[in-house]
């Protein structure tokens, strides 16, 4: 058996064999069973060993190609081998399954994986908000030109690619950027279920010690709502403004609830004589996004009666045959939108005919510069829903009572335990809020009003 200490050296000058049976093997002198075998077009390290055991045969594999492999890389790889064979494990077999991982890495990006993921987002338990979420993960994180690691193996995505991805948006677009590192904290959890980690290659969570703080990332909690001559401006464009959004903003102002839940109210979800309008749950068949409760069962409210002399109006005005939608511009069959549209102040370009409806903003506008408020603050809708729970909070003198009305849920405990809906209390909440309100608008709303000073009222009305 022809032996010697193998070199790079060695191995780079021996001679091809003239053919494919002529190959030879020349065995090293440190490592008893490695050899390089040398063929007629190449020269390759192999392992000659019983590599199912004892019984049987001695057979050769190959470690690797020369020069890609080097003589003290071959030997480091007999070394591995041996130790396993010793174990009773066929290291060609391991070296086999870490192949397919390592090519499964390769081939599950950081893009194939959030695909599938964005798969499964409309059938997580709470998916009002599926359609929005998808839409905002491929145009914020799966665009390349925006996110230069998005065709990465997601095995070799770090912590520091997602840092300064979250870096670079937030420099321009803070709230963009808090939303896309929410969002990706909960893809790569989800990446950590057992099944999904192994499939994918991914042994570990990249992002899962990066904080939002730490990083910089926060939204400031809105604090706007109505002072008292905004309110009254918006009362009084809510009067100045015809069905259907006039008295859709009516009822948005009186009840506090979400803007697109008023919007699509239906006759078949109110009960005028008891008084009670029950919006669907999340759960509900058909549940969607603004359209319906946040809350997972039906959110019940009850109405104050100025509101319900509002809806018995509107349907004793409308024709025979009308949908199922209170608020409509066709004839019941879908609610109304666009809500954008009334907002004229930032809308100067766009021609009446584009908008029937669009002069809200700009009465409401009217109506504050007579009451002499000369300079308003920017608004959102959200902002009467707001102002609505402001108010409620004195008027109802309990912070629970308060949240039922405007639909939020109890936590903890509380949740599981105290199922009472407080109808009682949020009607004369709400009764006390609409008679508020019926003074703004009129302008006979004192500041004591107002501002729920008790005292001031009990003195004066003495």
């Amino acid at each position: 058996m022809d032996r010697q200490h193998l070199t790079d050296d060695l191995i780079a000058g021996l001679d091809f064999a003239p053919d494919s049976g002529s190959r030879y093997e020349i065995n090293d002198s440190s490592v008893e069973n490695l050899a390089v075998r040398v063929g007629s077009k190449r020269k390759s390290f192999v392992l000659i060993a019983r590599f199912g055991g004892p019984a049987e045969n001695t057979s050769r594999r190959t470690l690797g190609r020369f020069p890609a492999m080097t003589t003290e890389a071959a030997r480091v790889a007999a070394h591995n081998w041996n130790a396993q064979i010793d174990e009773g494990v066929d290291p060609a077999i391991e070296a086999a399954a870490a192949g397919r991982l390592e090519e499964l890495r390769l081939r599950s990006t950081f893009a194939s994986v959030m695909e599938d993921y964005l798969a499964y987002i409309p059938s997580r338990d709470r998916n009002l908000n599926a359609a929005q979420d998808i839409a905002f993960i491929r145009r914020n994180i799966l665009d390349p030109k925006r996110n230069r690691w998005v065709n990465k193996p997601i095995a070799e995505v770090t912590a520091a690619h997602v840092t300064s991805f979250i870096k670079e948006i937030n420099q321009k677009f803070p709230t963009t950027a808090f939303h896309c590192f929410a969002m990706l904290k909960t893809f790569f959890s989800w990446t950590m279920h057992p099944d999904i980690s192994e499939a994918v290659g991914l042994d570990r969570n990249p992002i899962e010690h990066l904080k939002a703080k730490r990083l910089g990332l926060r939204i400031a909690p809105r604090e706007r709502v109505f002072e008292y001559e905004e309110a009254r401006a918006y009362l009084m464009a809510c009067s100045a403004t015809p069905y259907p959004y006039g008295p859709c903003l009516r009822v948005l102002i009186e009840t506090g609830q979400r803007r697109g839940v008023v919007a699509g109210m239906r006759w078949s979800q109110l009960n005028l004589a008891r008084k009670l309008w029950i919006i669907p749950g999340s759960k509900a068949p058909g549940a969607q996004r603004g359209r319906t409760s946040k809350v997972d069962n039906s959110h019940q409210v009850p109405l104050s009666d100025r509101v319900v002399d509002l809806l018995l109006a509107i349907k004793e005005s409308q024709p025979a045959g009308h949908g199922d939608f209170v608020f409509s511009t066709t004839n019941g069959q879908r609610p109304i939108d666009n809500f954008g549209d009334l907002r004229l102040a930032k809308k100067q370009d766009r021609s009446e005919a584009e908008i029937a409806t669009g002069k809200f903003e700009r009465l409401m506008l009217e109506f504050r510069e007579k009451l002499g408020v000369a300079v308003m603050e920017d608004w959102v809708w959200h902002d009467v829903r707001r102002t609505v729970r402001t108010h409620l909070e004195p008027i109802t003198g309990r912070t629970e009572v308060a949240e039922a009305a405007i639909g939020h849920g109890q936590t903890g405990i509380l949740r599981v335990y105290n199922l009472h809906k407080y109808r009682a209390e949020i009607r004369r909440g709400f009764n006390a809020w609409s008679e508020l309100l019926r003074k703004v608008e009129q302008g006979t709303c004192t500041i004591a009003d107002w501002e729920h000073d008790e005292a001031e009222t009990d003195g004066r009305e003495r």
